[in-house]
C-alpha cells in the first residue's frame, strides 16, 4: 500500500516537473515570434470622449500595437489630436483617427469654424456692396449700414457698425473666371457675437449694407462718427 503511495506521488511530481519544462518550452518558441511582428505606436483614448469635446493630452495615450492592426487613418502623435473637437464618441482603448477628430488643419463642416461664443451670420450682397467679389474666407472687413427709414432718422445716415470682422465662407456663387477674376459673391458669411448677429438681421429688414476689405496687416480699429446729411460739409475733414 505504502509502495503504490509513493509510486503515484512520484507520478504526480514528474507530471508537475513535465507541465512546467513543456510551457517552458512553449513559451521560448512563441516569444522570439511574436517579438519579429512589426509594430507602430498610435494614439487611442485612454478614457471615452464624447462626441463634440474639446480634446486635451489628458484624454489620450500613445501605444504600440501590431501593424496588422493599426487603422490606416490613424494617428500617431498625441499633438495631432490635442486640441482638437471630436465629431463622434471615441471609446476607451479605441484608436484616434485623422476623420473623427476636427483641428485647426483639419476642418469639417462650418459649424466648427465658428470660434466658441461666436455665431455664423450670412449676409447678401453684390457688386458694389461686396467689393466686386475680391472678399474671400479668412478675410477681414468692416461692416456700413445705411439706414434711409424715418423712423430711424430724419434723412439717411451710414454708420460703420462693426469692425475688423472674420469672414467665415463666400458664396455660393463665387467662380473663377478664364481671365482669373472672379465672379461676384451673392452671399458672406461672417463670425460675429449674437448681439452683432441682431444688428446684422436688423439692417438686412430696414437698411443697406456695404462691405469693405481691410489689409490683412491692419487690425486697428477707428473711432467714426455716422455720416449723414446733417454733417455732409464736415466730409473732407474726416
Amino acid at each position: 500500500m505504502k509502495a503504490n503511495r509513493k509510486l503515484l506521488l512520484a507520478a504526480v511530481i514528474v507530471g508537475l516537473v513535465t507541465v512546467v519544462a513543456l510551457n517552458s518550452y512553449i513559451r521560448s518558441l512563441n516569444t522570439p515570434a511574436l517579438a519579429s511582428i512589426p509594430h507602430s505606436n498610435v494614439v487611442v483614448a485612454s478614457s471615452t470622449i464624447p462626441a463634440h469635446t474639446r480634446i486635451t493630452a489628458e484624454m489620450l495615450d500613445v501605444v504600440s500595437i501590431p501593424n496588422d492592426a493599426v487603422h490606416p487613418e490613424a494617428l500617431r502623435s498625441v499633438d495631432d489630436a490635442a486640441g482638437g473637437i471630436s465629431r463622434t464618441e471615441i471609446v476607451r482603448g479605441e484608436q484616434v483617427i485623422d476623420a473623427r477628430v476636427v483641428t485647426e488643419d483639419r476642418r469639417a463642416t462650418l459649424s466648427y469654424r465658428v470660434p466658441e461664443g461666436m455665431r455664423a451670420i450670412s449676409i447678401p450682397v453684390g457688386e458694389v456692396t461686396g467689393v466686386a467679389g475680391y472678399i474671400s474666407a479668412g478675410d477681414n472687413i468692416d461692416v456700413l449700414i445705411t439706414y434711409d427709414d424715418t423712423e430711424i432718422h430724419e434723412g439717411a445716415i451710414t454708420y460703420t457698425v462693426f469692425q475688423n470682422v472674420n469672414v467665415l465662407a463666400t458664396g455660393p456663387n463665387t467662380r473663377e473666371k478664364d481671365d482669373e477674376e472672379q465672379e461676384v459673391v451673392g452671399t458672406v458669411t461672417l463670425s460675429v457675437t449674437a448681439a452683432q448677429a441682431e444688428v446684422l438681421a436688423y439692417a438686412l429688414l430696414k437698411g443697406n449694407y456695404h462691405l469693405t476689405l481691410r489689409s490683412p496687416l491692419d487690425e486697428d480699429e477707428v473711432e467714426l462718427e455716422s455720416y449723414s446729411s446733417e454733417n455732409f460739409e464736415t466730409f473732407r475733414g474726416r
